[in-house]
């Protein structure tokens, strides 16, 4: 991954050398804020198979956002590369037994590196697309209460690579700035490959200064 990251660098670096900043708007900076929705169904149904749970329940919906900075060729459609990072928020699975309670939590944070498109239906008024590689870190807490009000934990994190995608429509207040809605997918690997991905949904706004 770091060697896609120096060549995503190094692309960025020679499209500005090329250009020699004859043409304004080719760079850009993005960022939104919204909220995540986990899909980890996996996870719920299987702490509802164990013995003696009485009761599951999932807080899949928190804050997330993301910040890229990239290069972009203008053409009828205009394409480009992104860098960024990415925090998707996190996942809580609380499950209840007759006498003991706990949660698991799943948060994710991480890099992206990938291109996008940009079509300026009018002047005002355009839509876009992206997809790439997310290298997120991720981090998996438990904690169990006994009823007697004693507690354990345990904590574990592993970093993987997995894809993103997004669509997003917007206006432009103007050719350097721009505001709009986005939706992106996020698929999360399972540590060391093995059982199901998560796949993360946000949801955000945000905005684009281009120079």
């Amino acid at each position: 991954m770091n060697k896609l990251l120096t060549a995503a660098v190094a692309v960025v670096l020679g499209a500005a050398s090329a250009a020699s900043f004859a043409d304004s708007g080719n760079f850009f900076v993005n960022g939104n804020a919204g909220q995540a929705n986990w899909r980890d169904d996996g996870a719920a149904r299987s702490l509802s198979a164990q013995p003696g749970v009485t009761n599951v329940n999932q807080d899949n919906n928190g804050l997330a956002g993301a910040l890229r900075v990239g290069y972009r060729w203008h053409s009828v459609v205009d394409y480009g590369v992104e860098l960024g990072y990415a925090y998707l928020g996190e996942n809580t699975v609380r499950v209840s037994t007759s006498d003991a309670s706990g949660n698991l939590k799943q948060k994710s944070r991480g890099y992206l590196m990938g291109g996008n498109l940009n079509w300026n239906i009018t002047d005002s008024w355009y839509v876009s697309g992206r997809a790439g590689w997310y290298r997120g870190r991720n981090v998996l807490q438990g904690r169990v209460y006994s009823a007697e009000g004693r507690s354990a934990g345990t904590l574990d994190t592993y970093t993987a690579t997995g894809e993103y995608m997004g669509l997003g429509v917007g206006y432009n207040i103007n050719p350097q700035f721009s505001v709009g809605l986005n939706f992106d997918h996020f698929r999360l690997p399972a540590s060391g490959g093995e059982g199901p991905s998560t796949k993360v949904n946000m949801s955000t706004v945000g905005g684009e200064f281009r120079f």
